[in-house]
């Protein structure tokens, strides 16, 4: 429970700092999620179709800040990281007073484009619970009370991630290092912070994938069957992906029923996910179904598709994987990926280290069956994004575009393979705490130079005074001038004591 409170309080520190400091809208797709909610409190769900969802508030808005969006999707911020919207020597923003003035009747009662995402309620539903509690305000206001509302989902993935790596490791000193990493990881922080209905996937799938390997490590029970059909159910209910997630649960209960007589417990167990199947099987594959049978059109080869993603994943994909922030248009440093990805390399060779260890019957720090799922959940995961990618640019001549946080929902499977192949180098209890202090150490190398990265990108930092003066611009009252002395403290407080842990951990017991 102490390392659950301190993860809790960690969290709080780093996210909200990250949620507070970046400009509205300026999160993936955020415009387009908030209007999604704000339908939905208006007209009760969510649009659908073609029918317009944008109000005059959210489109003025938008102009003023720079980010509205042309009909070939650009503004003044896409491929123009340099763009800053205008500041002024007060707190207050230069077009915040007419922003605040728009919150009228007029201009939030009618529609006039269409721009909201069309997804599953759930999420929006949640997400509303804080836009609910200042419905009458501002835009700026009602946004963020949006994402204050939304880093709950960031506190339930870092305790999910902590019990997960103590079930996978067995070693609590490995879980609070897994924790520390998707806690650190500087892009799954900044998505986190922002209103993207990826959170709420991300937390049921990562809760899933928990129970994935509880059932490979204990055997499932009728309690974890039916809370993870559950969590099953709502995942469906917040992201199309979702149907990805239903092999890789059934997955979890395969070994199991092989071993086992059909007994009562066994076929309710099969009976509770044959019922979920039928349920949702025609809703969930009739789409996919019809475009993979659809006529390719365009003459596009599966050869010169994979030759296409692949260059994008070398090129693209493992440095947006760390960090890419401001509309695409800012990266992390080199020197940030580069080591990174390195690191991952690294760690995938340890990974063979590990097997060799399986095979040469040595101590390892993971059990052998949880591993191979985590490998296989992972590659079953990021393989259907691809291939819905290829059905789509087979279809319509392009690729819809793979980004590399749409490999989030697997992030606890990715960092703890990393954990995993690194800490396989250690010959000893002493070695493999030292390994996994310094990863930690380097997590936090990562966070600071992504927040870094973030602040100069928005902001003027050659004096504290000057970037407190633009960060409280269009901004919520709790967002503004001296606040900014709590949140900053909060947040190296954090890493302060990230680090300090870091140092103490071979001292801790296991």
């Amino acid at each position: 429970m102490h390392k659950i409170i301190t993860l809790i309080s960690l969290a709080i520190g780093i996210g909200l700092f990250w949620s507070l400091s970046t400009p509205i809208f300026e999160f993936p797709d955020e415009q387009a999620h908030v209007g999604t909610v704000e339908f939905l409190l208006k007209n009760g769900r969510v649009p659908a179709g073609e029918e317009y969802d944008m109000t005059p508030e959210m489109e003025t808005t938008q102009k003023l800040l720079g980010v509205f969006r042309d009909p070939y999707g650009n503004n003044s911020v896409t491929y123009h990281p340099e763009y800053r919207v205008p500041y002024t020597d007060s707190l207050t923003g230069l077009y915040e007073e007419q922003i605040i003035a728009l919150n009228n009747l007029e201009n939030r009662g009618i529609y006039i484009w269409s721009e909201a995402a069309r997804y599953p309620r759930l999420y929006y539903d949640f997400v509303s619970l804080g836009d609910r509690l200042v419905q009458n305000s501002d835009i700026i206001t009602r946004v963020y009370a949006m994402r204050l509302t939304n880093l709950l989902l960031f506190l339930g993935t870092i305790i999910i991630s902590y019990r997960f790596g103590l079930l996978f490791f067995r070693k609590k000193y490995l879980g609070f290092t897994l924790a520390l990493m998707v806690l650190l990881q500087p892009m799954y922080t900044f998505l986190s912070s922002g209103i993207n209905s990826d959170n709420l996937h991300n937390f049921l799938v990562a809760t899933i994938l928990y129970l994935g390997v509880y059932h490979l490590k204990y055997a499932p029970t009728i309690p974890s069957t039916f809370f993870s059909l559950t969590l099953l159910l709502l995942d469906l209910y917040t992201k199309p992906q979702g149907f990805i997630v239903v092999p890789i649960l059934a997955l979890s209960f395969l070994p199991w029923l092989l071993k086992q007589r059909f007994t009562l417990t066994t076929k309710l167990i099969i009976l509770l996910y044959v019922l979920v199947a039928i349920v949702y099987t025609k809703s969930l594959w009739s789409p996919y179904i019809t475009l993979l049978n659809s006529p390719n059109m365009h003459g596009v080869t599966l050869l010169s598709f994979i030759s296409f993603s692949l260059n994008k994943l070398v090129t693209q994909n493992i440095v947006w994987y760390w960090g890419v922030f401001k509309w695409l248009g800012v990266v992390l440093p080199p020197i940030y990926w580069q080591l990174a990805n390195r690191l991952a390399l690294l760690a995938g060779l340890g990974i063979l280290v590990y097997f060799y260890k399986v095979v040469k019957a040595k101590k390892i720090v993971a059990d052998l069956m949880p591993t191979l799922y985590l490998i296989v959940s992972t590659i079953m995961y990021v393989g259907a994004i691809y291939w819905f990618d290829w059905q789509y640019h087979k279809d319509v001549g392009y690729s819809l575009g793979i980004q590399a946080r749409y490999f989030f929902p697997v992030i606890l499977p990715q960092m703890a393979l990393l954990l995993l192949g690194l800490t396989s180098y250690g010959w000893s209890k002493l070695t493999r705490r030292v390994i996994s202090s310094l990863i930690i150490i380097f997590f936090l190398w990562l966070q600071l130079g992504g927040i870094y990265r973030l602040l100069t990108s928005y902001y003027d930092l050659n004096s504290f005074s000057t970037f407190i003066t633009q960060a409280s611009q269009y901004k919520p009252g709790f967002a503004k001038g001296s606040w900014w002395y709590l949140y900053l403290a909060l947040y190296l407080v954090s890493c302060a004591t990230i680090f300090a842990s870091a140092l103490r951990f071979k001292k801790h017991k296991a």
